[in-house]
């Protein structure tokens, strides 16, 4: 089976890495994948990196008249025999590709809670709610990153009820040996090296809440004046949450040094590990604080709720609360045992749910449903053919 894995996005997030960790662990099992995105892409980058084959579909628009053409010959010819859509945009070219060239599989996963196309409203939102449903008939099967993922899908689209495959993200253990030394992070960000560090890893728009992190660390460092915070990230609300750090009289406390190359080196130099999303389909950067031994804070929203055991592994805290946020980094950070115990047990549910061995494995049956599925059309066809001629 000839695999493509397909987006058309032209930065690298959560979507994006989660196609290098599926690609790579489908390489690992001598599978024949490649990547489908624009050149200009970061992830045309990764995927050379990584010594997979590129196909290079450059973004046309809402609906890329050259993306299928290329799709239906590749399809067609054999080159390719299933395409695996990573947005609605990518879904309806490989649907219609595929219709087209005759042959072919569609598998497309669903990544967000509420998608772009879910927000549209008067004749966008009509003509959107026509093409999805066309798609959903012609994609053979879906997948969810998360149970919350799932829900919202069937939300909108009752039909979809007992065909979505619920497959969470898998990351590969991060290789310590690649790291910068903790000691050498702490310093380069001027975090003294017996603080007790709090580290956010996240993209600084609105869905992520860092602002609520910056108002909860000023009871922490009231409590433990030791504590010292780490938000890595860049985004749209970076003005307004270094304003924000600046009026706040515990400030001086937190830093926020922009988007970093080395953030899983961060994380892995944290006591801490906070992600306070309003709503997280996923949340990857849990698994790697998990894979790290790191004892989490999240919300009770959405992909953490299915990723964070409560009390066990760390906390999860009401969405936009900075006060049970406080209580939740407070109670870790006065109790060096608890941290021990919920970053171990973090990490042995990390090696057993959401490594990407574990993901690509069920990745793959999904693949196989889909493959017969289209092996049955084909069948159909060629008895439909053969009632014909007589």
């Amino acid at each position: 089976m000839r695999v493509t894995l397909y987006i058309d996005s032209d930065v690298f997030a959560g979507t994006e890495r989660h196609i290098v960790e599926l690609a790579g662990a489908l390489k690992e099992q001598s599978f024949l994948v490649s990547i489908a995105c624009p050149s200009a892409s970061p992830l045309n980058r990764f995927a050379r990196e990584m010594g997979l084959e590129i196909i290079r579909i450059e973004k046309q628009g809402l609906f890329d008249f050259t993306a299928v053409r290329e799709f239906r010959r590749l399809l067609a010819t054999g080159r390719l025999d299933l395409i695996h859509a990573h947005n609605g945009r990518t879904a309806l070219a490989a649907a219609a590709a595929r219709l087209l060239a005759g042959r072919g599989s569609v598998v497309a996963t669903q990544h967000f809670i509420d998608p772009a196309h879910a927000g549209r409203v008067g004749l966008a939102a009509c003509v959107s709610r026509v093409a999805h449903r066309w798609v959903q008939h012609q994609v053979d099967e879906y997948i969810a990153v998360s149970r919350a993922a799932e829900r919202a899908m069937i939300e909108r689209e009752s039909r979809l009820a007992g065909k979505v495959a619920v497959i969470p993200n898998g990351i590969s253990a991060p290789d310590p040996a690649t790291l910068e030394p903790a000691t050498e992070i702490r310093d380069s960000l001027g975090v003294p090296r017996d603080a007790l560090l709090i580290v956010c890893a996240a993209r600084l728009a609105p869905e992520k809440d860092v602002a609520t992190l910056v108002e909860a660390m000023g009871p922490v460092v009231a409590q433990v004046p030791q504590a010292r915070c780490v938000i890595v990230g860049d985004g749209p609300e970076r003005r307004a949450i270094e304003e924000q750090i600046r009026k706040a009289p515990w400030g001086g406390q937190i830093r926020l040094p922009g988007f970093r190359k080395d953030a899983i080196s961060i994380i892995r130099a944290a006591d801490v590990f906070v992600l306070p999303s309003r709503a997280e389909p996923f949340g990857l950067v849990l698994l790697e604080a998990m894979a790290f031994a790191k004892p989490v804070v999240s919300t009770a929203a959405g992909g953490p709720l299915e990723i964070v055991k409560t009390g066990e592994t760390g906390f999860l805290v009401p969405p936009g609360d900075a006060a049970a946020l406080a209580d939740a980094i407070i109670k870790l950070l006065r109790n060096p045992e608890l941290r021990r115990s919920a970053g171990s047990k973090g990490q042995f549910r990390f090696q057993r749910h959401f490594t990407a061995p574990a993901m690509a494995a069920a990745t793959l049956d999904v693949y196989e449903r889909a493959s017969l599925r289209d092996s049955m059309t084909a069948i159909s066809r060629m008895e439909e053919n053969q009632c014909e001629s007589y």
